[in-house]
């Protein structure tokens, strides 16, 4: 199974889009699949409660009880994960860096060796989307390279990166105080680039589906 999480409050939006293209690459290969709108769920962020910790605790498991529990369970079985969000101001949204947190820190020890207690080697992947032009991609990526290296790291195979830029954020730009962009150009980018996009992902989700760890 690849699960992915749509970190997006849109749940058919642009990253759900990208998602979807993922998935379908991924079933091409004869992959099961599952998408997870994490505005769905009812869940809160890493406590630093430290029971993942405790020497005689449950290494790799948040302790926490809500929606995100059984999810997490569900992570440890999964054979690729894919994780999708927005960029809004320079982050992921708070939904999925919840996420990613809770995730990462509970499979971390505080050890000098044996650091990551993820039972299985997987590959994982990440779609992101953003407004700002691609000349800008670079910049607005680089933060989360630290995400993506402990990722890889954790789950022992090194992670994969699609994303889409110049987003088309509302159907009718002249509804919205927006005059920063013009809207023909956005629609054009949208209709030839976005596909292209969407073609990437399907090909990031073939090699998800296809990576052997």
């Amino acid at each position: 199974m690849i699960l992915a999480f749509n970190g997006s409050p849109r749940l058919k939006g642009n990253t759900a889009t990208m998602l979807q293209a993922a998935l379908d690459g991924a079933a091409s290969e004869g992959a099961e699949t599952r998408l997870i709108h994490l505005r769905s769920l009812n869940y809160k962020g890493c406590v630093s409660c430290f029971s993942c910790k405790l020497k005689k605790g449950r290494h790799g498991h948040c302790a926490m009880k809500d929606d995100l529990s059984p999810i997490l369970d569900m992570m440890e079985e999964a054979d690729a994960l894919l994780f999708g969000s927005p960029i809004y101001y320079g982050d992921v949204t708070p939904e999925m860096l919840a996420l990613e947190h809770r995730f990462l820190f509970s499979h971390m020890l505080y050890n000098k060796e044996n650091r990551w207690v993820f039972p299985r080697k997987i590959p994982s992947a990440f779609i992101y989307t953003f407004g700002v032009t691609a000349d800008q991609a670079e910049a607005v990526l680089a933060p989360f390279a630290n995400v993506h290296g402990r990722m890889g790291e954790m789950l022992g195979v090194k992670s994969d990166v699609c994303y889409s830029a110049n987003a088309w954020q509302f159907s009718d730009y002249s509804l919205y105080e927006a005059d920063r962009y013009d809207p023909a150009a956005k629609k054009k980018y949208h209709e030839e680039v976005f596909p292209e996009d969407c073609r990437k992902a399907f090909e990031m989700g073939r090699r998800l589906a296809s990576t052997k760890a």
